[in-house]
């Protein structure tokens, strides 16, 4: 069957376009059943118009529109699924990514939406694929939600894909591989690494568990250096983005990950996420070696109360110590700070805004707590009362950045942008490159 897969465009214009892996990764699973898979990738060039996306998507005749679907592009997937079927109502589309998994039900909310896949997509999109061109039903298919009359199933989960390393490598040839710049970050055109799957802790804001359910499977070092070896030998590509929720979750496997490309002497430089608690002097130096060029750390709070009401599992203490040794091993950090948490006040949100200051890091992002939905913040606000069951097509207000989707803190919605105005300006007198 030809099926469209599509990286809808990006509501919040950062600038930065992260290359879509996980569509690249079910394009190189289906191909394999003999599929022909396009991949578009709108947060290149899209934009927020369902009309002019359709008439890219349906100039091939695609049987299937695969929409990935992040919560604040939700309403543009449902204007750009109703575009494709006004131009033809045979295509069929299907749904995918943390929205989904988050509120299956509700992704049903337009009739132009056909299909969902809930979670881990490979075994379950290539069973639709099977099943479809065969003409066979696919209502028992797990992972799959689906519209029944005026009521919506959503069939049992299927175990998850043991061995990882059993996977195809992406399908890097459906990309723009020169379209992923990020100059903030890199030298030139990066891409991005999935080398695990899952998050152990339960942050009460992030939507990882979500999908994963907490359960964490890892690809071997030798598998990934020979991802990385195609990548720098076929595609000329040195810089790449791990999207792992923490790379250093196995201490064991990083060192030996450190190891191997030392020892194939590899010229390249990479992005990876850490946890405070993963971080010794032994792993930041195995790091800044293998060519670590920044460390993503997620601070959220510089209040030790509200670090524990999120259930991050760590302290002003421990972050501070990760940062001292990550700085000594010469990694440049990007520290990541929330703002407006359940119980949030001036005084805490000051306080945040002081130890982003006292961190000194290279850079800093400073984010409006947003309920994803299937998170436990999503949850609180339900049973709180602060959040009614939201209007699908005004999700594109889910944003981090100078706006407040639902406001758990005690200060106002007004104070709350300004404070991150404020935290953005202060920092930009201090913050430094990561390049060099």
């Amino acid at each position: 069957m030809r099926i469209a897969l599509v990286n809808p465009p990006n509501i919040e214009h950062t600038g930065t376009f992260r290359p879509p892996i996980n569509l690249a990764m079910l394009a190189a699973y289906v191909r394999q059943h003999g599929h022909d898979v396009r991949i578009h990738d709108f947060e290149i060039n899209g934009k927020d118009d369902g009309q002019a996306l359709a008439n890219i998507l349906m100039k091939d005749k695609p049987d299937i529109i695969g929409l990935s679907c992040l919560t604040p592009r939700y309403p543009i997937v449902v204007k750009t699924a109703k575009a494709c079927k006004a131009i033809s109502n045979k295509v069929i589309t299907l749904l995918g990514g943390p929205h989904v998994a988050g509120d299956p039900e509700a992704v049903f909310y337009d009739p132009a939406i056909d299909y969902a896949i809930i979670g881990e997509g490979e075994d379950a999109l290539a069973d639709f694929l099977d099943y479809t061109q065969a003409g066979r039903d696919v209502s028992s298919i797990p992972n799959l939600a689906f519209r029944q009359g005026n009521s919506i199933t959503v069939n049992p989960p299927r175990p998850f894909i043991k061995d990882l390393d059993a996977l195809p490598f992406p399908a890097w040839d459906l990309l723009d591989i020169k379209a992923y710049v990020d100059p903030v970050m890199f030298k030139s055109n990066y891409m991005g690494i999935i080398s695990a799957r899952g998050c152990a802790w339960d942050c009460i804001f992030c939507a990882s568990k979500v999908v994963w359910k907490r359960i964490v499977r890892m690809r071997s070092a030798e598998n990934l250096l020979k991802e990385i070896r195609i990548l720098t030998s076929k595609y000329g590509i040195f810089e790449f983005m791990f999207y792992d929720d923490t790379f250093s979750i196995d201490r064991n496997r990083t060192l030996k990950i450190c190891d191997l490309i030392k020892q194939e002497h590899l010229k390249i430089r990479f992005y990876v996420s850490l946890r405070a608690d993963t971080i010794d002097q032994e792993i930041a130096e195995a790091l800044k070696h293998a060519g670590c060029l920044v460390v993503f750390l997620g601070v959220e709070s510089g209040d030790d109360d509200i670090l524990r009401m999120t259930g991050k599992g760590i302290t002003k203490t421990q972050i501070c110590q990760a940062v001292k040794v990550l700085k000594a091993a010469d990694l440049p950090v990007l520290a990541s700070f929330i703002l407006g948490h359940p119980g949030d006040t001036h005084r805490t949100i000051q306080a945040t805004i002081d130890f982003a200051k006292e961190l000194n890091t290279e850079q800093v992002r400073f984010l409006i707590a947003v309920p994803y939905p299937g998170t436990r913040l999503y949850d609180l606000a339900l049973k709180k009362g602060v959040l009614a069951k939201p209007d699908p097509m005004k999700l594109g207000d889910y944003s981090y950045y100078q706006h407040v989707a639902v406001n758990f803190s005690e200060v106002s919605d007004k104070e709350l942008m300004q404070y991150q105005k404020r935290a953005y300006e202060e920092y930009d007198l201090i913050k430094r490159p990561i390049v060099n």
